[in-house]
């Protein structure tokens, strides 16, 4: 999707506006409004950006991006508790999500809980690595033309809480 690339390639303005004309024929995608507030908040516009959280939670409840998505919005704004609940959210419905480990671990160090910080930097670290390595299994096997390869800053993270 056009939005997705465009966040990929930093182009912030497009994807907003990519994720707008989906939004236009698609006014109940939690997907796309999720896409909007990811624009948003990479432009600085966080309040906005938190609005479109709220609405694609709220046609989506269970949407673990979207709840860490809006932590990280939540989080750039010092709203440290209110971050801290989106992302304790978005594990509550996905423990095994990756992301969002990394994320509450950037919150704790920040909050200066180095310890569970490393906590979650390691599990982030963990969770990336098994699904590197699943996917690697599928490719060998066929299942998959290319390799999926989920990658987080997580290593980096846990380097500088160690230093």
């Amino acid at each position: 999707e056009e939005a997705e690339r465009r966040l990929h390639a930093g182009d912030y303005a497009a994807a907003e506006q990519a994720s707008r004309q989906v939004l236009e024929a698609a006014p109940d995608s939690a997907v796309a409004r999720s896409k909007l507030g990811v624009a948003l908040a990479q432009q600085g516009r966080l309040d906005e950006a938190i609005a479109e959280f709220s609405k694609a939670l709220q046609l989506h409840p269970t949407y673990a991006s979207a709840y860490s998505n809006l932590g990280n919005a939540y989080r750039a704004k010092g709203m440290l508790p209110e971050a801290l609940a989106a992302y304790e959210r978005a594990l509550a419905i996905d423990p095994d999500y990756a992301i969002a480990h990394q994320n509450l671990g950037i919150l704790y160090k920040q909050m200066g809980r180095v310890g569970e910080a490393v906590d979650h930097f390691k599990r982030a670290t963990r969770l990336s690595l098994r699904r590197q390595a699943d996917g690697t299994r599928q490719v060998r096997r066929g299942c998959l033309p290319t390799a999926v390869v989920l990658t987080v800053g997580a290593f980096a993270c846990l380097a500088r809480v160690l230093r």
